[in-house]
């Protein structure tokens, strides 16, 4: 689609750039999520070109986003404690 059309649409799209492309990521983990959303939300309020409303709704949504990777992360640690408490107290 070209910007043209993008704006007839009225939609807000951030298209990626020749500079801004990156390699590709694995997100395997809540860190490696919340790495790439702290990258993608650097990105964001760094474009000079962006409408500053969009920008503060992508910026609020990659937040959003970031938390419920971190509370995922907490749980999956909680989640390992838990685990390596049973593994103790069974017998094998």
């Amino acid at each position: 689609m070209t910007r043209g059309r993008l704006a007839r649409l009225d939609r807000v799209v951030f298209l990626p750039t020749a500079a801004s492309a990156a390699a590709p990521v694995r997100l395997r983990s809540p860190a490696d999520v919340l790495a790439l959303l702290e990258a993608e939300a650097a990105r964001v309020r760094a474009d000079p070109t962006a409408d500053p409303v969009a920008r503060a709704r992508a910026v609020s949504t990659l937040a959003r986003v970031a938390l419920d990777a971190i509370e995922a992360d907490q749980v999956a640690a909680r989640v390992s404690a838990i685990e390596a408490v049973l593994a103790r107290r069974s017998p094998s």
